[in-house]
């Protein structure tokens, strides 16, 4: 078991790489662990890269790190961009629909999952995020069922076929990637975090609640 580690998902702007990398920490929060994140986007609507990288620990962290322990690639852009970044031992957990390709002779380990095919068969590609989080799931050893509240919370509106199809997609990435990892299953499975409650917000929240905090009054 490790005690903390780095994440990364990335992918073209405006293919769900933000609500990824939200539904993956706000689980994470609820289950106890210390997040810092960072995202980097292109100043458009929809094309060029995007990504989100995010470090989870049992204890307090306040930068994020250099180096990555997990990449999730929506393109093989995102391979291309962030690969430097990986560690020995790190793994990239790529969608099969580009054909994913890692550089040679490197100490990183390469899986390829159908996320777009299995969200297709559930329903829409558009859930092929979700395919992604229940994959990062198994490689942390978590259970698929901490991401049920937060589906419940931010799909909920939409009725319960669509909440349901969602943690269908969390819970066959999750399983896809259990049957890739083989023995190797708990390579990089967290230590369990201590459960407590904590604030969980963006930087420009932090700024607004230190205004009010320092005495600024509108």
């Amino acid at each position: 078991m490790i005690s903390q580690l780095s994440w990364k998902v990335g992918g073209q702007q405006g293919e769900g790489i933000e609500s990824t990398g939200e539904i993956f920490c706000i689980a994470l929060n609820r289950l106890g662990y210390y997040l810092y994140g960072y995202r980097h986007f292109s100043s458009r609507i929809k094309g060029g890269h995007t990504n989100n990288k995010i470090r989870v620990s049992t204890t307090e962290v306040r930068a994020i790190s250099d180096d990555l322990d997990i990449l999730i690639a929506f393109d093989q852009e995102t391979i291309d961009f962030n690969f430097h970044e990986l560690r020995p031992g790190g793994i990239v957990v790529a969608d099969a629909k580009f054909n994913p390709t890692i550089p040679d002779n490197t100490d990183v380990n390469l899986y390829v999952i159908p996320f777009t095919d299995i969200a297709s068969e559930l329903g829409t590609s558009l859930m092929k995020n979700m395919v992604a989080v229940g994959a990062s799931s198994a490689v942390l050893g978590l259970d698929e069922t901490a991401y049920l509240d937060v589906v419940e919370e931010i799909f909920g509106r939409k009725g319960e076929q669509v909440v349901q199809k969602n943690m269908d997609a969390i819970k066959r990435g999750s399983q896809y990637m259990k049957e890739l990892l083989g023995e190797k299953v708990n390579m990089m499975q967290l230590e369990k975090a201590d459960g407590k409650k904590r604030m969980f917000m963006i930087g420009n929240d932090a700024i607004a609640f230190g205004a009010v905090a320092g005495g600024a009054r509108f």
